[in-house]
């Protein structure tokens, strides 16, 4: 038998679309060749998405579905997370994780496999069809990225893991999954691939979802962070210094006035410099706090698939 290759996909209250996300990857990778294990995450949903997913079967015999629902609603990243726990149980060797809504095409899966010799692939994201003001400020958060971690973040959850990645992925924990999958070592590969429509309905990603979600990639970099607050402490400090031995060297060397500027500087560098190393040290108490609490997180998910049946290999459907 062939390795199946695992997608997650989570979903919160989609039954406008879900069976319609389905239908699509059925459409598309049927004739791929090989086996998938499609994993429903439902994060808690309030609507009938658990219904129809626990009564959908696909039609080809390629495409296995695995429903599992969730105790309560995590949010999208957690439900990612016990998405991925939920693969590394079932010695998944090959995990796609992408999104329920549509916008995620299925049509780079194949690209995605063609590389999977690779650690982790990301899908790059190409066209994006949001408003104006959400390119903008999607455009602002990734410079920003950038700057402070020096990585560029021109993808999303859209990707491929092999077991080694999935391994060490479950062992901790994240609250910004590609955030935390740029700082893996190891193969990365990239492929570039437009994001379509979403399948029904508007995209639930809006400008203060997207300044949340920016919050979250910035805190899996915690201490690039807090390294930027030491340089600047650092900077200020010294800025500060040669401050002091000019008004001391004006003051005892030279006759000259000592000018009205340089007390204003002086107490504005200094307030910076006390705020720069107050931050660095709550952030660095804060950040042993959460190393205290990282490590694997606990299951709280449930199979609701009608029965469990072995996936057949393409020599045995043909």
């Amino acid at each position: 038998m062939e390795k199946e290759v695992v997608i997650i996909a989570p979903c919160f209250n989609e039954e406008d679309l879900v069976l319609s996300f389905l239908d699509l990857l059925e459409q598309e990778l049927h004739d791929v060749g090989r086996i998938f294990r499609i994993i429903m995450v439902d994060d808690g949903s309030t609507d009938d998405t658990v219904k129809l997913l626990k009564n959908y079967t696909f039609k080809s015999p390629f495409l296995h579905l695995d429903p599992i629902v969730l105790m309560f609603n995590l949010g999208h990243q957690g439900a990612i997370y016990q998405g991925l726990l939920y693969a590394e149980k079932i010695k998944a060797n090959t995990v796609i994780i992408m999104d329920s809504d549509g916008e995620d095409d299925p049509k780079a899966i194949p690209l995605l496999l063609q590389k999977s010799d690779a650690d982790v692939v990301h899908v790059v994201r190409g066209k994006r069809s949001e408003k104006l003001s959400f390119r903008i400020a999607y455009s602002v958060y990734k410079q920003l990225f950038k700057v402070i971690t020096g990585k560029r973040m021109n993808f999303g959850n859209y990707c491929l893991l092999n077991r080694r990645v999935l391994t060490a992925i479950t062992q901790t924990s994240f609250v910004h999954f590609a955030a935390h999958l740029s700082k893996k070592k190891g193969k990365h590969e990239f492929v570039i691939f437009n994001r379509r429509k979403r399948l029904k309905g508007e995209s639930k990603m809006s400008t203060t979802r997207l300044i949340h979600h920016a919050f979250k990639s910035f805190a899996e970099y915690a201490e690039e962070l807090l390294m930027m607050f030491l340089k600047a402490f650092v900077a200020l400090g010294v800025a500060l210094v040669f401050l002091i031995f000019y008004v001391l060297y004006k003051k005892f060397f030279t006759d000259s006035a000592i000018l009205g500027w340089t007390s204003t500087v002086s107490i504005g560098l200094f307030n910076g410099a006390l705020i720069s190393i107050g931050f660095f040290i709550i952030g660095i108490l804060l950040l042993n706090i959460a190393y205290q609490k990282s490590g694997k997180q606990k299951a709280i998910y449930r199979n609701i698939s009608l029965k469990a049946r072995t996936l057949p290999s393409k020599k045995q459907s043909a």
